[in-house]
């Protein structure tokens, strides 16, 4: 959701200018947008202190990331891969559309920008029950990918397996990346695969939410319900995005 223009961006101003004493209130109208929608692209620039004062408001932030083109860190990210070749956030690589592990929000600040933009891309899966029986979710709630995580970018990858759908709070929970799919599934996980795989490549073709972030945007979203990514950057790139990962208040 894109909120910017008329009476939403009034309400927004409205928020922003009254922090800190009205950080709760902002938080309170963002989880009810996400639970609406989504996501929520703010496009009223606002300080990175009311960024962060605004996200622990949501959760609680498990990890800080700086979202920049890096050739050196790229490389030395690569190094410690379980699972190698992967597009990163240091990479000028094109992203696929994807689920970030371990966190149930995932929210970005805009620090600096091209100026030509570096949008960002998104598709709301969060109506997978019209697509897929009750059965094929249930498959699919046994599909396992892994999920990457590590204590320190010079410390090696550690690998989970985790389910690629969940079930929490009477809503499903998708985590997806092509590329931590494991190496080979049973006949049925291959096929609810294969159909969930055309869904979504429909769902890019048709549906996909291009975000031009600007220069102080924020951008919040439903980890378990967007997926996301971006196009190529230049290695030249300047553009720069703080990263949260929230684990949900």
């Amino acid at each position: 959701m894109d909120l910017r223009e008329g009476s939403e961006e009034s309400m927004w101003k409205q928020l922003i200018e009254g922090l800190p004493g009205t950080t709760e209130e902002v938080g309170a109208a963002i989880r009810n947008t996400l639970m609406a929608a989504g996501h929520l692209h703010l496009r009223y620039p606002m300080s990175m202190e009311s960024y962060e004062g605004i996200a622990c408001r949501l959760g609680t932030i498990v990890l800080r990331s700086d979202v920049k083109v890096d050739l050196d860190r790229a490389h030395r990210q690569e190094q410690v891969r379980n699972i190698r070749g992967r597009g990163g956030i240091y990479s000028p690589s094109p992203l696929d559309l994807h689920a970030d592990p371990n966190a149930d929000l995932v929210s970005w600040y805009c620090v600096e920008q091209e100026e030509t933009g570096g949008p960002m891309l998104m598709v709301d899966m969060g109506n997978l029950e019209e697509h897929f029986s009750a059965e094929e979710l249930a498959i699919l709630c046994k599909v396992e990918l892994w999920s990457p995580a590590r204590k320190s970018e010079a410390e090696p990858e550690i690998l989970t397996p985790t389910p690629m759908l969940s079930r929490k709070n009477g809503r499903y929970k998708l985590f997806y990346a092509s590329w931590l799919l494991r190496e080979s599934y049973d006949n049925d996980a291959a096929i609810a695969l294969e159909k969930f795989a055309r869904l979504l490549k429909h769902m890019e073709e048709t549906q996909l939410i291009t975000l031009p972030i600007k220069k102080h945007d924020t951008v919040f979203i439903d980890n378990g319900r967007m997926l996301h990514g971006r196009g190529a950057l230049p290695e030249t790139s300047k553009r720069h995005l703080v990263r949260f990962y929230l684990r949900a208040a």
